[in-house]
C-alpha cells in the first residue's frame, strides 16, 4: 500500500510550524501506524532528512504514550484503539 502522509512539523515552541508531505510506499497492511512511521523514518535518515518525531513506549496498547491525531482524529478515529494497535489495514 502506497500513502501520502502530511505531517505537522515545528523547529521549536515559538516556530508557526507547518505541513509537510512525506511518501509511504510499499506498507504491510498487517503493520501498525507506529511501524509505518519507523518505516518512513527509517528512509528520511537514509537521505539525511531529519525523522518524524512522535512519542511510544510499550507499543503494546497500554500507556497510551503514543496519542496522536490522525486524519483529524484522535488515534484515527478508531474509538478505545491507540496509534500503536492501529493497522494500516484500516486505511
Amino acid at each position: 500500500m502506497n500513502l501520502k502522509l502530511k505531517v505537522w512539523r515545528q523547529d521549536n515552541a515559538d516556530d508557526h510550524g507547518r505541513f509537510e508531505e512525506y511518501n509511504a510506499n510499499g506498507i504491510d497492511t498487517d503493520m501498525s501506524f507506529l511501524e509505518m512511521l519507523d518505516v518512513v523514518n527509517e528512509g528520511l535518515i537514509e537521505d539525511g532528512q531529519e525523522p518524524i518525531a512522535f512519542d511510544s513506549d510499550c507499543r503494546e496498547g497500554i500507556c497510551g504514550t503514543c496519542s496522536m491525531v490522525i486524519n483529524g482524529a484522535a488515534h484515527g478515529g478508531q474509538q478505545g484503539t491507540t496509534a500503536c494497535q492501529l493497522h494500516m489495514r484500516h486505511f
